[in-house]
């Protein structure tokens, strides 16, 4: 969650602009609030893309395919401008982590859990389905845990079941697959024709990857991962015995042999009420989000408590300091060595929890983890980052043209600063390159680092990992077909996590690392 660049929107429509909850290759996400006060989160389409007539064209079926659903198992329709010179969608503001970011910060569900999201999941596309709808982009990050219960979000490609065949519309080009490929059926990843079942198989996915961390699909490539959603048999070891059944036939690779939703809840059974019906972890992040947007909204930092998870019984927690680095791609899950001190009780700092989280992340669905820069087993600390410039200074020494100071924007509060910078080209009406910067800091110079090598360790989890790259703690080349980027590198130097995307058909991991490095300089260094 940042706040919009000086050369961002103040106002879209009747919603004011509070700040910049999310951002992708077609668009991004506002966090706006309404004339009543009321939040909302505005969806707007790059204005790079508002020439495109077959992009608004999609943008508009968004809208009254969004305007169909119910809202009670989505994000309900506020208002919407689809003709506006950069067209705009707004609805009601969901807050809640999504099940990716759960997965990744907390680990795997407890089968009560998973059986949960499988009934809000079901309960979802029962509503979806009976507005006419495919939603076509069922996946993790689609998918958020609400105080209330599951919402699924994102209508961008769903598509109306009924005087619809694809390719009649115009609106995608034969031969085109659209979708996340890890959580696609094996019609959608064939580019035939769509049923409701497609979404059947999409659900099966996600309850897998949200008992073992990842998709049962996903390969080492995107053609991989498309291979084995039509023609493999998925890994359902790790699902617990009493959705086992129900996954598989979620998963079949016939939709006709695919239950529907309302036989889903029917195998599912009834659903315990329950005033907490997530993992603590859930609420605690629920609580960080809620301090992040009243920092937004009152324009300075806002120190919240968040509440704590309850304390079970001491129990040993190995030391994530003691993970040893091993590279991403190996097969077996990297075991933590054993601490020589007895290790605290799991109330522990947010900082050492987070990273003792994003270890047992990466290590639990058989991906390692980075460990902290070597020289703290030394005895020396990692490096300490304090600051990130914005654009005008961090940009300075880039070996990059075309700048593009529209979409750029810089945040700060006690805990974080990030800076993202942005260039174009005009000719070509597309993004060519993206720069991040995030350092973690307000603690001490280790538990900065901790928390920044957790997230890093489970970001990392489906990417490859760079080895002798000369400089930083840890990086990784993002998955192809993930991101818009012909290539996309993150490295990780003690608090500071830099981020490249590049589109440049040639060369271009060798000028990701370039930049990289180049990006290292501008940021203010304490120590190391």
């Amino acid at each position: 969650m940042e706040r919009v660049g000086p050369a961002g929107p103040t106002h879209v429509g009747p919603f004011k602009v509070a700040g910049v909850l999310g951002q992708g290759g077609m668009g991004r996400v506002l966090l706006c609030a309404g004339p009543d006060g009321r939040l909302v989160a505005v969806k707007q389409v790059l204005a790079h893309f508002a020439d495109d007539e077959g992009f608004r064209a999609r943008f508009r079926r968004e809208v009254a395919a969004s305007r169909k659903v119910s809202g009670a198992y989505t994000a309900a329709v506020m208002d919407a401008d689809p003709d506006a010179p950069t067209p705009w969608l707004a609805s009601v503001f969901v807050s809640g982590p999504s099940l990716g970011d759960v997965v990744k910060a907390d680990g795997v569900l407890e089968e009560a859990v998973g059986h949960r999201l499988a009934a809000g999941l079901a309960s979802a596309l029962v509503e979806i389905h009976r507005a006419g709808l495919i939603h076509r982009d069922l996946k993790p990050d689609n998918v958020l845990l609400t105080e209330d219960g599951v919402r699924v979000i994102d209508l961008g490609i769903a598509r109306a079941t009924e005087g619809e065949v694809e390719g009649d519309t115009g609106l995608t080009r034969t031969g085109w697959v659209i979708g996340s490929p890890s959580f696609m059926s094996p019609e959608q990843a064939e580019s035939k024709p769509l049923t409701p079942a497609s979404d059947v198989f999409s659900l099966g996915s996600m309850l897998v990857m949200a008992f073992t961390g990842s998709s049962p699909f996903t390969g080492a490539s995107t053609l991989k991962t498309l291979y084995d959603v039509v023609h493999s048999a998925p890994d359902l070891s790790a699902v617990p015995d009493g959705l086992r059944g129900i996954v598989e036939r979620c998963l079949a690779k016939d939709p006709a042999a695919r239950p529907t939703p309302a036989q889903l809840l029917e195998l599912l059974g009834p659903v315990a009420p329950a005033g907490m019906q997530w993992p603590p972890a859930v609420y605690r992040m629920l609580a960080e989000q809620r301090a992040d947007i009243d920092r937004l909204l009152s324009g300075d930092t806002v120190d919240v408590e968040v509440p704590q998870e309850p304390q079970p019984e001491p129990e040993q927690v190995p030391a994530p300091d003691a993970v040893v680095e091993r590279a991403a791609e190996v097969a077996e899950p990297v075991a933590p060595t054993e601490s020589a001190s007895t290790p605290p009780p799991r109330r522990r700092s947010r900082a050492v929890a987070l990273a003792a989280a994003g270890v047992l992340v990466a290590t639990g669905v058989g991906v390692a983890a980075y460990t902290l820069d070597r020289r703290s087993a030394e005895g020396s600390g990692p490096a300490a980052y304090t600051d990130v410039p914005a654009c005008q200074k961090a940009t300075q020494d880039l070996p990059l043209t075309g700048r593009d100071a529209k979409e750029d924007s810089h945040s700060a509060s006690r805990t974080e600063v990030r800076t993202s910078c942005t260039w174009s080209d005009a000719l070509a009406g597309r993004r060519t390159a993206l720069v991040r910067w995030d350092v973690k800091r307000g603690g001490e110079d280790s538990a900065n680092a901790k928390l920044q090598q957790a997230g890093f360790a489970a970001s990392a989890a489906g990417g490859k990992r760079v080895n002798n790259l000369g400089f930083g703690d840890g990086a990784y080349w993002e998955s192809p077909g993930t991101t818009e980027w012909t290539c996309a590198l993150s490295v990780r130097h003690g608090n500071l996590v830099v981020w490249v995307g590049l589109y440049q058909p040639g060369g271009c991991e060798q000028k990701a690392k370039e930049i990289a490095k180049a990006a290292l300089k501008p940021v203010p260094v304490k120590s190391g």
